[in-house]
């Protein structure tokens, strides 16, 4: 099966994500990639790991495939319910730098979680709206956060949560668990997933990967960053919610980076004080340098799971060609009196006295659902203010996500990033648009929109 424009197969996901028992670490790279084959390459497996197939293909799919990023290091950023704090005092930061979150909710949270550090401020209808807005990716945590000791209490936990938030949250895709930490039987000795086979060995495993395409856990190590999502089963988060770990976090992207690994951090808002929300904002103010320096990539934790040190390839809705040098490729810009421009080898588009806003329209297909990272390189000589939309051209009410851009005079480009997700139902087109605010020169290399 060719998953969008890679020939990613469920077979090679299988044969690649085969695990021995005494060694999560080791792949099985032979075999048909059916369940019997992979345990006959492996003998003495007990317990084979064996994915939802239709759920991988679908999370592969929506993502156009591995997500390259060229030799750079890629981390992810994770948020752990107490959505009272993180909407006051984390999501601003998120907005400011630029940097897109995965959550990790419970299916019961806004009835269980209350007071400061709860949840119930907010409601499943604003987490939609916000996840949209700023490429917030939602995962499953479970329903309430406690043990469960017995089969149906699993399911409880694990099946029909999911089953409640995919309801509560239409147009975003449940494709991730997050295990929550618990203590008494800790899910009947699966205790989070320290191992891949503790997928298939434990019941709230084999349960996890039926109802998601994948999970973290608590494989210790960095992010193995392949483009196999498979090989990042399970795989653990690094704390930040501590001032200390925070300010460690550059050290921890340097050793990843040193071994063409990633990295996904993780923090509590109800855990952090003052001193440790400074520290992270410092902590996102260097990854947000770095990137602008392309010496790294920030992804959701489910992009970082399909992330490739070692390819340059990387899933651009808006076109496959990254520039203007083939003309406007489906963009507006003859009609809007905007024009093309060569300087250095770079072609950008530049504004002219009587233009119109510049845009473009994609059907969002098989990336319906999608975090993505809109990156636009702009520049003026004169200064001047611009605002950036990502939009349903057909019903603007149901999605539309904007940006305004002041640019100091300069004649070096700036990188403009906003990550949004794509409406998994309800918008089959997206309009990516910009439009001036004030006079002054205007120039803009082509706009991508890139899966994140």
């Amino acid at each position: 099966m060719l998953i969008g424009s890679k020939n990613f197969s469920r077979r090679r996901f299988l044969q690649a994500s085969a695990m021995t028992a005494a060694s999560a670490a080791v792949a099985v790279g032979a075999g048909d990639g059916s369940t019997a084959a992979i345990t006959a390459a492996v003998p003495g497996q007990a317990y084979p790991f064996t994915p939802n197939g239709a759920l991988l293909d679908a999370f592969a799919a929506r993502r156009g495939g591995p997500i390259g990023t060229g030799g750079k290091v890629a981390v992810a950023f994770r948020c752990d319910h107490h959505l009272n704090r993180f909407q006051s005092k984390l999501l601003p930061l998120h907005r400011q730098y630029g940097i897109p979150v995965t959550v990790a909710a419970m299916s019961q949270m806004f009835d269980l979680e209350h007071g400061p550090n709860g949840s119930a401020n907010l409601s499943f209808p604003i987490l939609q709206k916000l996840a949209l807005e700023n490429g917030l990716e939602v995962a499953n945590h479970s329903s309430t956060h406690t043990d469960a000791p017995t089969a149906q209490r699993l399911r409880e936990e694990i099946v029909y949560s999911r089953t409640a938030l995919a309801k509560a949250l239409p147009k975003l895709p449940i494709e991730l668990f997050i295990p929550p930490g618990v203590g008494g039987t800790r899910y009947q000795g699966f205790a989070g997933g320290r191992s891949t086979a503790s997928f298939q060995k434990y019941l709230a495993g084999r349960l996890i990967i039926q109802e998601h395409a994948l999970s973290t856990g608590y494989v210790p190590g960095y992010w193995p960053m392949t483009g196999n999502p498979l090989d990042s089963m399970g795989n653990v988060h690094i704390g930040i919610e501590n001032a200390d770990y925070a300010r460690r976090g550059p050290s921890f992207v340097h050793a990843a980076a040193q071994q063409g690994r990633g990295v996904c951090f993780m923090y509590h808002p109800s855990l952090m004080d003052d001193a440790d929300l400074l520290a992270v904002e410092d902590l996102f103010a260097w990854c947000a340098r770095e990137r602008d320096q392309r010496r790294m990539e920030i992804l959701t934790t489910s992009g970082l799971m399909m992330s490739s040190f070692n390819s340059f390839s990387r899933h651009n809705l808006l076109s496959r060609t990254a520039s203007f040098k083939a003309g406007w490729n489906g963009w507006n810009g003859a009609a809007a009196k905007w024009a093309l421009r060569s300087e250095s080898g770079t072609t950008y588009a530049r504004r002219g006295a009587g233009s119109a806003p510049l845009y473009k329209d994609v059907s969002t297909g098989l990336y319906a659902g999608s975090a993505r990272q809109l990156l636009i390189s702009m520049r003026s000589t004169t200064g001047i203010r611009a605002k950036i939309e990502i939009l349903d051209p057909m019903a603007p009410g149901q999605f539309n996500v904007e940006k305004i851009v002041t640019l100091v005079p300069s004649t070096g480009f700036k990188p403009v990033h906003q990550y949004v997700v794509l409406p998994l139902v309800g918008s089959p087109t997206v309009r990516v648009r910009m439009s001036p605010l004030t006079g002054g020169e205007l120039h803009l290399q082509e706009p991508r929109l890139l899966a994140a």
